[in-house]
């Protein structure tokens, strides 16, 4: 009883303000949900923003770019599935090593909130709504009021790059995607899942129409469980706004209004997911009014990041300056700046194309400044064979890649429908012991079935790998893989692994089409195959 009453006394003095360290209940509402390593801003009123450290796994190098593809086949033309590249904003030390993070906000940004910063409207006061029906313009005035309070106020506590304090700003699109499909927190196979928790679980952790979620209205802040990053309601609730101009390819194409990312309280709920955008209007038309104004929408709120200048200071901008080269001749060949998300002789035959071009250019230039001599003629000749024999050598090599991948995919589909046979056999086994009492036996046969379900998995995980490895290598390598390794179980009569072989080659074209890998469904499809069940 007297802890019951210390407590009651300890939350009074919490809601009131007077508790050292805890602040108000403005503090409560913009924070309901603490995490330990949150990024916590105050604000005026004693009211605070959360935000969650977003980390791209990539190291503390001053060009560390986490790559990545944006986008699902789900989507349609829409979001296609599209290479990029994303940085960090602040070095951060990690558990054994710097690694470069950027901050982004842990939930919606609340109507209470707003009315801190911009003390208006009076009824947003004390309401921990996601704020909507705010334009554009709207928010970002919100941010930059914010920031020269955080600049006035509390400068301190603002997380610094070269010595110079972060700001808050909408995220980009491609920051806002990383953090919703759980950043470098998730494997690559959790990562491709069109939402990163299991879809059964879903209204455990974001806000859909329907009476199983929503009942079509929107909720407050921080009711559900957050995302793997400790994030709440990323995919539903509100969709949010974003700093990218759309641009139907992501990065090219026409620019036309600004991305909203995620759902809201009235997405159907098989619609929500990690790559979903929209495009948003700056402005709206009334055309029976004949009013133009700023555009807002109902569903339509933001959470902002923070971020910081790439350089901060000369000390910086020397230190990238002098990792430039490096850096090109190294990462920077793999990253979507360089290339797409095509294979390598495609990307070779690219180079080797400019190549080509820049030594008939030089020729044409020769011949017009007088006549070519003659060992000079033959060096060029030579050099024109030798960039044919490149392509000729990279092509060999990729059918080579191409094969072993194959192999490799092939063996382990093998290895997994084999394993899942096991399966049904230690359910009985199990049910059969439990029968007769032999709680013993029955022990040791679920400890196999734990054993046999963590091989299974290991081997999927290789499965999944091998399917993006020979994402990497041209169609026509994949098939002429393909077919010599059906040639190879042919000779040796494997027939069982002659027939899975076609539902391997069917994820391998799902996978070069969509660029996505799907674990569980294909996880499913190679047991059925090798059992035979349709």
């Amino acid at each position: 009883m007297r802890r019951i009453s210390l407590l009651n006394a300890l939350l009074v003095l919490v809601l009131a303000g007077l508790v050292p360290g805890y602040g108000s209940a403005g503090e409560l509402a913009g924070n309901p949900q603490p995490l330990n390593d949150d990024v916590v801003l105050p604000m005026p009123g004693g009211r605070v923003m959360a935000f969650r450290p977003v980390c791209i796994g990539e190291g503390g190098t001053s060009y560390a770019w986490k790559r990545f593809r944006v986008g699902d086949p789900a989507g349609g033309y829409k979001e296609s599935p599209t290479g990029v590249a994303l940085g960090g904003a602040f070095k951060v030390a990690q558990s054994a090593a710097e690694d470069w993070c950027y901050y982004i906000g842990k939930y919606e940004v609340t109507e209470d909130q707003v009315f801190a910063v911009l003390q208006s409207p009076k009824e947003f006061e004390n309401s921990s709504l996601p704020v909507r029906s705010l334009s554009w313009f709207e928010a970002s005035d919100f941010l930059k009021a914010y920031n020269q309070w955080l600049y006035d106020n509390a400068p301190k506590d603002i997380p610094a790059h070269g010595g110079v304090p972060g700001f808050l700003r909408l995220p980009t699109e491609i920051e806002w995607e990383f953090a919703a499909r759980g950043g470098s927190e998730v494997d690559s196979a959790g990562f491709d899942r069109k939402i990163p928790y299991p879809a059964e679980q879903l209204a455990e952790f974001e806000w859909f129409a329907g009476p199983k979620s929503s009942h079509n209205k929107v909720k407050k802040i921080g009711l559900l469980k957050p995302n793997v990053l400790g994030l709440h309601d990323m995919l539903g609730n509100v969709a949010e706004m974003t700093g990218t101009l759309y641009q139907i390819e992501y990065y090219q194409g026409r620019s036309g209004g600004y991305v909203a990312k995620g759902g809201h309280y009235l997405t159907d709920a098989q619609q929500l997911r990690s790559s979903l955008r929209t495009e948003q209007e700056f402005y709206s038309v009334d055309s029976k009014k004949n009013v133009v104004a700023p555009a807002k929408k109902e569903t339509l709120g933001f959470r902002p990041v923070l971020a910081s200048l790439v350089f901060p200071n000369r000390q910086v901008s020397s230190q990238m300056s002098d990792d430039w080269d490096t850096y090109r001749q190294g990462t920077a060949q793999t990253l979507p700046a360089a290339i797409s998300t095509g294979s390598t002789s495609a990307r070779t035959q690219v180079s080797g194309t400019d190549a080509s071009a820049h030594l008939n250019r030089l020729k044409a230039e020769l011949a017009r400044s007088g006549e070519v001599a003659g060992p000079v003629q033959q060096e060029l000749d030579l050099l024109a064979a030798s960039l044919a024999d490149i392509q000729f050598t990279i092509k060999q090599a990729e059918q080579d890649s191409a094969y072993s991948w194959v192999k490799i995919g092939g063996e382990q589909a093998f290895f997994i429908a084999k394993e899942a046979k096991k399966l049904p056999i230690l359910a009985n086994l199990i049910q059969s012991a439990l029968s007769s009492q032999r709680n013993e036996m029955a022990e040791k046969y679920r400890e196999r079935e734990a054993e046999i379900r963590q091989n299974i998995e290991q081997a999927m995980s290789s499965y999944t790998e091998s399917i993006r490895q020979l994402g990497t290598t041209s169609a026509p390598a994949v098939h002429e893989g393909f077919e010599r390794y059906a040639q190879f179980l042919h000779k040796r009569n494997a027939t069982q692994q002659s027939k899975l072989l076609t539902t391997v080659r069917r994820h391998a074209d799902e996978y070069l089409k969509d660029k996505r890998t799907e674990d569980e469904q294909w996880k499913k499809q190679l047991v059925e195959g090798e059992s035979g069940t349709p």
